[in-house]
């Protein structure tokens, strides 16, 4: 009978709860693991999931988005001369999000 050193998990009790005691059980029960997460997940490391957009390219649909609400709240306003001030910084934001594939 198999027996996570760690935890002292069995693999019986993995097999009755489809859950494991501690990280060290999947080296202790990996020849039983293996094919059930195989099966599960289509594959058996883990790989993570990573942001669709980094730090900087948020910062700029962040800013972009921001722009176009204050050029609405100022058109909502009357304050068109301001509205119109915003127009070149928002036309550069969005070719640079355009360019970046993110528009």
């Amino acid at each position: 009978m198999k027996v996570c050193p760690k935890c002292g998990l069995k693999l019986e009790q993995f097999y009755k709860t489809s859950m494991l005691g501690c990280e060290n059980c999947y080296k202790a029960f990996a020849a039983e693991l293996l094919p059930v997460l195989k099966k599960m997940h289509g594959k058996t490391v883990h790989c993570g999931k990573r942001p669709k957009v980094s730090g900087v390219e948020r910062e700029l649909i962040y800013e972009y988005k921001r722009l176009l609400k204050d050029k609405e709240e100022a058109m909502l306003a009357g304050d068109f001369d301001a509205a119109n001030d915003m127009d070149e910084d928002i036309r550069q934001l969005s070719y640079e999000l355009s360019r970046r594939g993110l528009k």
